[in-house]
C-alpha cells in the first residue's frame, strides 16, 4: 500500500531512518505505516528546522518539509488550529466571550486557507492519482486540504481519508462557527471516501452536524452523500505499539527512573497518570478529587502518593500557564495541609527518557488516572491497560475516546464529578483492586499499524 500523508506533526529521523518518539500515537503509527510499504510524509517544519528539501531516507520514504513564515505560522497554528478549532472540538470555549469573528479572526482564516493549500498543492505534485495510492489527512489543522487536494484532479481515482484524533462535538456546540464556517469544513471532509475517528461517540456527532447543517445531504447509517460523493465514517481507535512498550521495560533509563520514583514512593501506594498540559486533560480536578479523598480519609496521605507525570505543549499560550500555575497550587496545598509529599508533579523535560519515566512509573502503580473532560483517544489509558499489574486500576474517564474500547476494564469517571472521583481512587488505592488484566492485555497485542489502515481505507 503506498501511502501519501500530511500532518502539522514532525516527523523524527536519524541516520536516514524515520525514528518513532513513543510507544503510540499519530507520528509512531505514520512511521510504521510508511516503513511498510513506502510513500511519502507531508508536515509543517518546526521553527530552527535546518533545511526545509525533501529528503530521501533509506528505507524509500520521503519526508517534505512546509517552510511557514511565523506570522503565517501563529494564524493558522495559534489562533485558528488550537485556539479556535481544538478548542471548539474539547468544548472548550467560554461562549459568553469567545470567539469573537472580527476582523483578526478573518486575517487568521485567510492564514489557515493559505497553509492548507500549499499542504494540497504538495499532496498534488506527489500524488500518482493511481487506485493503489492510499491518501492520508490527519488533524483538524488541514481540515480544509480535502477540498483544494481533490480539486486538484478531474477525476480522482486514489483513495482519500481524513482522521481526526480529536474528539467531535455535537450540532449545538458546533454552531459557535459562523455558517460559512461550519458548513465550508463539513463538506471539505466530505470530500473524502473516509472520515475516521477514534470512537462511535465521535462519529455519531459528525454525522448529526452533517445532517443538522448539509440540508442537501443524505445520511444512510455511516454513510454520507453530499454533492454527489459517497463518504463513510468510521470509528477506528490507534494502535498501541506494545513491542515498544515491552522493550522499554528493560531500558536503563527506565530502571533509572523506577529507582528514584521508588525512593520517593517510600513504600507508599502509587498513583500515576501521565499527560500533556493540555486543558482538556482536567488536572485541576484530579488533584482536587484526590484532596476530596484525604479530607475523607487523612490517614491515607502517609500511605498514598499521587504523582502526575507532566510535558508542556511545544508552543503554550498564557492559558496553558494559567491552568500550570493553578494546578501547581493545588498541590502545594495538599501538601501544606496533609504533610510530606502526598502529590508531585514531575517534569521530566525534554528527551527520550520521559516516556522511560511513564512506563517506570505505570510498573509500580497501584492505580492509573485518566480523567480528561473530552479526549480524542487517550495513549496513556492504553499504556496503562498494557503494562498495570493485575492488581492495579485503571480509573478512565467516560469522555475519552478510549473508553468504547477499554471500558469494560476499567473503572469509568465522571470526570466533572469531584465526589465520584474521590471514591474511585478511594477504592483502588485503599482495597482490593482488578486491574484490566491478561484479557485486555490480548486484545491490545492485536491491534497494528496496518490492520488499522486497512480498517480505515477498507471502509470507503
Amino acid at each position: 500500500m503506498k501511502l501519501l500523508t500530511c500532518s502539522n506533526t514532525c516527523p523524527r529521523w536519524d541516520g536516514g531512518t524515520l525514528r518513532p518518539r513513543s510507544p503510540g500515537g499519530l507520528a509512531p503509527m505514520l512511521v510504521a505505516l510508511l516503513q511498510e510499504g513506502g510513500g511519502d510524509w507531508i508536515f509543517t517544519a518546526p521553527p530552527g528546522l535546518q533545511g526545509t528539501s525533501p529528503v530521501r531516507l533509506a528505507d524509500g520514504v520521503g519526508l517534505h518539509p512546509i517552510d511557514l513564515p511565523d506570522e503565517v505560522r501563529h494564524h493558522h497554528y495559534d489562533v485558528i488550529s488550537i485556539r479556535l478549532l481544538l478548542g471548539l472540538l474539547h468544548y472548550m470555549h467560554d461562549t459568553s466571550a469567545e470567539p469573537v469573528f472580527d476582523d483578526g479572526m478573518l486575517e487568521s482564516w485567510a492564514a489557515y486557507e493559505t497553509v492548507n493549500r500549499m499542504y494540497a498543492k504538495r499532496l498534488g505534485e506527489l500524488a500518482g492519482n493511481t487506485a493503489d495510492e492510499h491518501v492520508l489527512i490527519n488533524d483538524p489543522h488541514l481540515m480544509l486540504v480535502p477540498e483544494f487536494f481533490d480539486a486538484e484532479f478531474g477525476v480522482r481515482r486514489n483513495r482519500l481519508a481524513a482522521f481526526l484524533g480529536t474528539p467531535w462535538v455535537e450540532p449545538d456546540y458546533y454552531s459557535v462557527l459562523p455558517a460559512w464556517m461550519r458548513t465550508r469544513l463539513l463538506e471539505s471532509l466530505l470530500r473524502c471516501d473516509v472520515v475516521g475517528f477514534h470512537c462511535e461517540r465521535w462519529a455519531e456527532a459528525f454525522l448529526a452536524c452533517c445532517a443538522r447543517f448539509l440540508p442537501g445531504a443524505r445520511i444512510e447509517g455511516r454513510t454520507v452523500t453530499c454533492a454527489g460523493r459517497t463518504t463513510r465514517v468510521v470509528a477506528v481507535p490507534f494502535p498501541v505499539d506494545h513491542d515498544v512498550l515491552d522493550r522499554m521495560r528493560h531500558e536503563p533509563a527506565t530502571a533509572r527512573w523506577a529507582k528514584r520514583l521508588a525512593e520517593t514512593a517510600g513504600g507508599r501506594r502509587m498513583m500515576v497518570r501521565a499527560d500533556r498540559l493540555d486543558l482538556w486533560k482536567n488536572l485541576p480536578r484530579g488533584f482536587l478529587a484526590y484532596e476530596r479523598m484525604l479530607a475523607r480519609r487523612p490517614e491515607l496521605a502517609g500511605r498514598c502518593w499521587f504523582a502526575a507525570v507532566v510535558t508542556t505543549p511545544s508552543r503554550a499560550a498564557g492559558r496553558h500557564l494559567d491552568y500550570r500555575r493553578r494546578t501547581e497550587s493545588i498541590v502545594e496545598r495538599i501538601n501544606a495541609r496533609f504533610g510530606g509529599e502526598a502529590a508531585t508533579l514531575i517534569y521530566p523535560g525534554p528527551g527520550d527518557d520521559s516516556r522511560n519515566c511513564v512506563v517506570a512509573a505505570l510498573g509500580m502503580s497501584r492505580a492509573a488516572l485518566v480523567n480528561s473532560t473530552y479526549d480524542g483517544l487517550n495513549l496513556f489509558a492504553k499504556e496503562a491497560a498494557y503494562l498495570l499489574s493485575d492488581d492495579a486500576a485503571l480509573l478512565l474517564s467516560v469522555n475519552a475516546g478510549v473508553h468504547d474500547q477499554l471500558g469494560p476494564y476499567a473503572t469509568g469517571l465522571d470526570p466533572f464529578d469531584l465526589d465520584q472521583m474521590s471514591t474511585a481512587m478511594e477504592e483502588a488505592l485503599d482495597g482490593p483492586a482488578t486491574g484490566p488484566g491478561e484479557a485486555c492485555r490480548q486484545v491490545l497485542r492485536a491491534e497494528s499499524p496496518l490492520a488499522w489502515a486497512r480498517a480505515v481505507f477498507a471502509a470507503g
